[in-house]
């Protein structure tokens, strides 16, 4: 109860209300280790037309009681994916981290808060570097567009530690992962290797975090992905302004269009081509007019 008290102070501090923004992709994904549901992540991509402006909120939560840890993230871009601000916010127990980081003129300030030690960062950031959480956009984006047998290297700024590193993404070939086509793709990051499944509209359908044992699913509804696992309504909302509704991906999409089909009545006369209509009449030739 006080870590969840903590952390609504932390966000409620730290994050305005939300302005009006079009959807990219919104979703609820379960976090399982081994066999085990430990934690749900939820996310959500937006573009602010006016500002022209790419924003990224994500909430994960895992764990319980001792173990219970949360993590936060709140990101903005311009159209190029040039890093604007982000707010990141941890809780593993009774450890809180906070990060309040702006970029101006190709330089990175911010505040780390570990606990009560408050530290400082200033720091140049090579031209093309974005915010980690925005990948998928920056390969959607990129000449290449996001296509298989493509290698992507990068260098990406690590939103809970604001430090800079290279990664490389290597794309595979489609195939079908829970049913939904996809790319597979192998991303090295932080010396840390995962594979994430990827649709063309660039919405995440699955990661693998390998040597890990740690994988999350996009699902078709919140509560298949929060199952038991430690739930805040205030959290959510002080976050993304709103309780998301994870419907914005086509796992959800196609749940619900298999719902409709499989409610949808039995096709009847009364259901069909309305009486009178659907018949074709051919028109009948004039008939022929008779000399004087």
């Amino acid at each position: 109860m006080v870590q969840r008290l903590c952390l609504t102070i932390l966000l409620t501090l730290m994050f305005a209300g939300p302005a009006h923004a079009d959807v990219l992709f919104e979703g609820y994904a379960k976090v399982i280790s081994g066999e085990e549901h430990i934690g749900y992540v939820i996310s959500r991509y937006e573009f602010e037309p006016k500002k022209k402006q790419f924003i990224s909120t994500y909430f994960l939560k895992t764990g319980k009681g001792p173990s219970e840890t949360t993590e936060s993230l709140k990101a903005y871009a311009d159209a190029d994916l040039t890093p604007i601000s982000y707010e990141y916010t941890s809780l593993a127990g009774k450890e809180s981290k906070i990060i309040d980081a702006k970029f101006k003129g190709g330089t990175l300030t911010g505040v780390i808060k570990n606990g009560t030690k408050v530290s400082r960062i200033e720091k140049k950031i090579p031209k093309g570097t974005f915010l980690s959480t925005f990948l998928v956009y920056l390969m959607l984006k990129s000449k290449e567009g996001l296509k298989s047998e493509t290698n992507y290297e990068y260098q990406a700024i690590a939103e809970e530690d604001g430090a800079i590193y290279k990664g490389q993404a290597l794309v595979g070939k489609e195939e079908i992962y829970n049913g939904f086509k996809s790319f597979k793709i192998l991303n090295t990051f932080k010396d840390i290797k995962f594979l994430s499944y990827v649709n063309e509209r660039g919405e995440v359908l699955g990661t693998n975090a390998m040597g890990q044992g740690i994988v999350t699913e996009l699902v078709a509804n919140p509560s298949e992905a929060i199952g038991n696992i430690p739930y805040s309504a205030s959290l959510l909302k002080t976050l993304f302004g709103k309780v998301p509704a994870g419907d914005a991906n086509v796992v959800t999409r196609n749940a619900k269009l298999k719902a409709a089909e499989a409610n949808a009545p039995a096709p009847s006369k009364q259901m069909g081509v309305p009486q009178g209509q659907g018949i074709i009449i051919k028109a009948q030739p004039e008939t022929e007019k008779k000399g004087n």
